[in-house]
């Protein structure tokens, strides 16, 4: 039988690091126009469903309600904002909103189970393309920066080129998830082998290889121009991610995102450009995000989207070794003492240290 172990912390120094990183994360969402937004807990399963993919409903936990109804406890927030939003009647354009919201979801690693988490994000709903893709991209590079995270770097994909050659080399949707997962692998072997059994034509070849090179870089893009040079669809997508670059470039980010076009993780709903953010202090990934162009339409019309999230427990890990805020709180506290027979006194002594923000800690006279 698994042990499903909630991961909120006990009151040690995690505490106060994890109270660093949602208040800086939420202050740097809401600098830029991100106005914070609830959305429930618990959901109707089937309400909820459309915007899910197989392996999300796997890993979500759902019961059967006292009516009957089959509920599930959201395991992603962005199909939650997603429904949120469809539901609502006319909103301005653009959309923005930030978050910080426990998901509940199986997340399997070598050594535990653990059920819930946070996640801390935003979505951009609506607007142009690139404006949108390059302000979520720079929300992303502030918060991470401003969390301390020296040594982050971003991996830029981009679902759109992939999705496109995969359907378009004639791969069954089988054969398509064993390719993408051998492009993630970075494994040019096996994407080869599974090309060839399948017959693809030695352009499609060269292109999808192109994707899965570890060396990364710009030069992805030449060799997959140069694969597909009478495809529209390929040739209008390199364009864009070569001005997307660009800006980010002429923006002074260069040396914080890296064009990796194999990093085909996340979500099935993601469309167009999609991102994981790392750091070598950090067992996994510290989130990922992405544009989500049809999650909406499965509960509305169809409006695009795009956004990112944090996984909160990650950043908090990649930070600690490096943290003294939970200490430097503990040897900065006065301690006032307090006389049970005349507390008016320390009590006035504590309200004066209180009105500097002085950090206190009560305690019975005669006790240390």
């Amino acid at each position: 039988m698994s042990e499903y172990l909630y991961t909120t912390p006990p009151i040690d120094r995690a505490v106060g690091v994890r109270r660093h990183v949602m208040t800086t994360s939420m202050r740097s969402f809401g600098g830029w126009g991100y106005r914070e937004i609830q959305v429930p807990l618990l959901h109707y399963f089937e309400a909820l469903r459309p915007g899910l993919d197989d392996e999300q409903i796997e890993r979500s936990f759902r019961f059967v309600d006292r009516a009957g109804n089959l509920m599930v406890l959201r395991p992603d927030v962005t199909p939650a904002i997603a429904q949120t939003f469809a539901q609502m009647r006319s909103p301005q354009l653009p959309f923005r909103v930030s978050y910080t919201h426990k998901i509940v979801r199986i997340e399997r690693s070598f050594t535990r189970d653990q059920l819930e988490s946070y996640q801390l994000g935003i979505e951009h709903i609506g607007g142009d393309e690139l404006l949108a893709d390059v302000e979520v991209l720079l929300v992303a590079f502030e918060a991470l920066e401003r969390l301390g995270l020296t040594d982050f770097q971003i991996s830029l994909a981009d679902h759109n080129i992939a999705n496109h050659l995969l359907k378009a080399c004639g791969a069954p949707s089988r054969i398509r998830d064993q390719i993408r997962g051998a492009l993630v692998a970075r494994d040019e072997d096996e994407a080869r082998a599974l090309l060839n059994r399948l017959g693809a034509r030695s352009e499609y070849v060269q292109g999808i290889l192109a994707m899965a090179s570890l060396q990364g870089g710009a030069e992805q893009l030449d060799r997959i121009r140069f694969a597909f040079p009478a495809d529209r669809i390929v040739q209008k997508r390199v364009d864009y991610l070569e001005r997307l670059i660009s800006v980010l470039d002429e923006l002074g980010w260069g040396n914080r995102y890296r064009l990796e076009l194999a990093e085909l993780t996340g979500s099935s709903y993601y469309t167009g450009i999609g991102f994981v953010m790392l750091s070598q202090g950090a067992s996994r990934e510290l989130g990922r995000g992405g544009r989500y162009d049809s999650l909406i339409g499965m509960y509305g019309k169809n409006t695009p989207a795009v956004g990112f999230s944090l996984s909160l427990d990650t950043v908090v890990q990649a930070l600690e070794p490096t943290s003294n805020l939970f200490s430097e709180a503990e040897t900065a506290e006065e301690v006032c003492s307090i006389d049970p027979e005349n507390p008016v006194e320390g009590f006035r002594a504590a309200l004066k240290l209180r009105e500097t923000e002085q950090l206190l800690r009560l305690v019975k006279e005669g006790r240390g």
